[in-house]
């Protein structure tokens, strides 16, 4: 789920703030051959997998000391910024494919391409995600691809079909209509996904181009976009979709209307169902975003997320591509981790995986599976001010709902937005 964004203002300056840093520290982050400091963001199942794991490599490793930095994800980014601005990045830190490419071209990420690291059994899409103007400044730790999440009890409860991989958006749309109308009782057929850029991207690939173009411009047209926003203020209007001061309190995976039991259908990341399944009793089946008109998936791609990095002012740089090589390889890693980061990155984990068709993970591993030969090829890295624009698509979306704009004021305002951030 969408959190806050780091200040774009703050974060232009941590290029020079890198370089003073550098010439100011010299000896780095204060990683050492044995000392590391280990970061990421996520949830409490992240952080007790990634825990497990880190428990292994240390008994594997006695001389070796890891202190970890865990952060939920809104909280996270502010943090990382103002320590690699002040020379004091963790050594190894899980990195986002939303600012992977500004912090690589900042010189805050170590060139990991001679490091050591084992990437063979990668899948190629994941291995290139980490690659910046031909340097590798990330090792993908999972492979992800867009998912929809669908209570199957609730909706049969009602008499209705359950939606199956193939489903189109006017098809989706008949269901949450269909299902907001015979359940009454303040309860809907979906979520909100009108200000998710992430699921958009699915959306404007159907559509003939990625929302954005190799070389980092908005690709997708603002009438596409329009079509968008159009299609879930409908929704909303038809009461489908909840309103938007509804959407606005359920944006954790605690307080969404998927697990309060509010709406059957949820969007998202296919790792995420596990997360979802947590928190809920009734099974979650796990099918494909909505197809366009011609029913194929090739609007879905499969990618990396997010990454591990290494400081560029790391003192313990072999240490740290020990600590990455563990956890994409070992399989004691790929038992604790699961798919709380995503779906591994290679097949012999995955297989190692989907043995327990009927938990959550199973059924996320089968789905990728599924559908790695229908989804379409992978789309260039996101570009410098990613994130900025993911929370300016949340917010033309909400002001659509609030009443504060319609969807051609919308389009326009993430379009002319987008070429503000990505021309500067």
């Amino acid at each position: 789920m969408n959190g806050n964004v780091i200040d774009r203002r703050g974060f232009l300056g941590l290029g020079a703030a890198l370089l003073a840093a550098t010439a100011v520290s010299g000896c780095g982050t204060g990683g050492s051959s044995s000392g590391l400091r280990v970061a990421w963001y996520g949830g409490a199942p992240v952080h007790e997998a990634l825990d497990k794991a880190l428990a292994v490599f240390s008994g594997d490793h006695p001389d070796a000391q890891l202190a970890s930095e865990k952060a939920a994800f809104n909280d996270y980014w502010d943090k990382l910024a103002t320590q690699a601005a002040g020379g004091q990045a963790p050594d190894v830190f899980r990195m986002s494919m939303s600012y992977f490419t500004e912090y690589a071209k900042r010189g805050a990420l170590l060139d990991l391409g001679e490091a050591g690291i084992r990437v063979g059994d990668l899948d190629p899409a994941v291995a290139g995600s980490g690659t910046v103007e031909g340097s590798t400044y990330g090792i993908g730790q999972s492979t992800i691809t867009q998912a929809a999440f669908v209570n199957r009890a609730q909706i049969e409860a009602l008499g209705l079909a359950v939606p199956q991989s193939g489903w189109t958006w006017e098809q989706f749309a008949q269901l949450a209509r269909s299902f907001a109308a015979a359940a009454g009782d303040g309860r809907f057929g979906t979520f909100d996904a009108g200000g998710n850029l992430e699921i958009f991207d699915v959306f404007a690939r159907q559509h003939g181009t990625d929302t954005f173009t190799a070389d980092g411009a908005l690709g997708a047209g603002r009438d596409v976009l329009e079509e968008w926003f159009t299609f879930w203020d409908g929704l909303r209007r038809d009461g489908a979709a909840p309103p938007a001061d509804i959407s606005a309190e359920s944006r954790t995976f605690e307080t969404s209307t998927l697990v309060a039991g509010r709406s059957p259908v949820q969007f998202g990341w296919v790792q995420q169902v596990t997360f979802y399944q947590q928190l809920m009793q009734d099974p979650l089946d796990v099918v494909a975003i909505p197809a366009g008109a011609d029913g194929t998936l090739s609007g879905q791609f499969a990618k990396a997320l997010d990454f591990w990095c290494v400081s560029s002012e790391t003192g313990g740089a072999e240490r740290a591509a020990q600590v990455i090589d563990f956890l994409v390889n070992d399989d004691r890693a790929i038992d604790a981790i699961g798919v709380t980061l995503g779906i591994p990155p290679s097949a012999r984990a995955r297989d190692r995986l989907a043995a327990d068709q009927g938990s959550a993970a199973g059924r996320a591993v089968a789905f990728v599976e599924s559908v790695s030969g229908q989804v379409g090829p992978s789309p260039a890295a996101w570009p410098q001010g990613y994130g900025e624009l993911q929370a300016t698509f949340q917010r033309v979306n909400e002001e659509v709902g609030f009443g504060q704009s319609d969807p051609a004021r919308a389009a326009a305002d993430f379009a002319d937005e987008a070429d503000r951030v990505l021309s500067s």
